[in-house]
């Protein structure tokens, strides 16, 4: 398995099955395991229980997915707010949020 280097302290470990998946922290199962699985992350704007786009992203925190995933929801421009839990909160949301969505 070929494994790049970007720098001598960070690894990415990538699946042998699935090249574009991530090894992410899975949820405990009935056995109370927490086992790193090759995965992604799937993200949905809704509104009113109607699924209005999806993204899947092999970054496993949700930080680092808003803002691709908005650059990429065309539907945008339709809505006057952008609501997300505390798992999307950073700095650079927030500024990109009002600067480059202007929401």
């Amino acid at each position: 398995m070929n494994v790049p280097k970007i720098s001598s302290k960070v690894v990415i470990a990538i699946p042998k099955a699935d090249h574009d998946a991530t090894f992410m922290c899975m949820k405990e199962d009935p056995m109370m395991n927490r086992e790193l699985k090759p995965g992604y992350n799937l993200q949905i704007a809704t509104h009113k229980q109607f699924v209005l786009d999806y993204g899947l992203f092999s970054n496993p925190t949700d930080t680092r997915t808003l803002v691709p995933f908005l650059t990429q929801f065309h539907a945008l421009d339709f809505f006057e707010h952008i609501v997300a839990d505390a798992g999307y909160g950073s700095e650079y949301n927030y500024t990109m949020i009002l600067d480059q969505f202007e929401k």
